[in-house]
């Protein structure tokens, strides 16, 4: 592994320190919603492949979903847990990969996920989220289950959340936008995958933007 440089010697975790990273999980480095099409698909309820491809970010707004009320959404969503979605879910092409160079690079990656805002279920969810990481291989040097992500310095955000990026973004957050259709409205800068020309981009920004 290559030296820390100088400027990182201290590995604090801060904006003022060592480059940190806090990175979303669902819609960014996983599929959530091809991960409930597929559980919807095993109950036998038919969602078309263009659903996933949705304007909003919430699915009681789109068409295609089998949800008309939050409290239909919420019922599935608890339904999916059950069957072990976190641990099951497939992860974007090259993910591992590339958060791999990242931390070869001196990126102190944290996992930033709202995936406990559904109350009874946290320990399955905690544990299917662990061994899901570990399982692909995803290098990480903390777990945060949050949805008060502003509250959590870092030197870049990557996120597709609308809401997340809107708030971090006021907050004097960097906030690198992971390029969904229900976001596509927002100033980058953004990435679309996680190839090496978009880890490259990354690792500019760490060095462009103040630490």
């Amino acid at each position: 592994m290559a030296t820390i440089p100088e400027q990182y010697e201290s590995q604090r975790v801060g904006v003022q320190g060592y480059r940190v990273l806090n990175l979303d999980l669902d819609g960014v480095c996983v599929d959530y919603k091809g991960a409930i099409r597929d559980y919807l698909q095993r109950q036998g309820i038919d969602v078309p492949e263009r659903a996933l491809q949705t304007a909003h970010y919430n699915l009681t707004r789109e068409d295609g979903w089998p949800f008309e009320t939050l409290d239909d959404y919420i019922e599935t969503h608890k339904a999916a847990e059950r069957e072990h979605l976190y641990a099951t879910m497939k992860p974007l092409p090259g993910v591992a990969q590339a958060l791999q160079r990242l931390a070869n690079e001196h990126v102190y990656i944290r996992i930033v996920t709202h995936r406990l805002f559904v109350s009874g279920q946290h320990q399955m969810v905690v544990s299917d989220t662990a061994q899901w990481l570990d399982s692909n291989r995803i290098p990480y040097m903390s777990l945060c289950f949050t949805g008060l992500k502003d509250s959590m310095q870092a030197t870049i955000h990557i996120d597709d959340s609308p809401a997340n990026i809107e708030t971090l973004r006021e907050a004097g957050q960097h906030v690198v936008v992971f390029d969904q259709p229900y976001n596509s409205t927002y100033a980058g800068p953004r990435i679309d995958s996680w190839s090496d020309t978009n880890v490259e981009t990354l690792l500019t920004l760490f060095e462009s933007w103040p630490e």
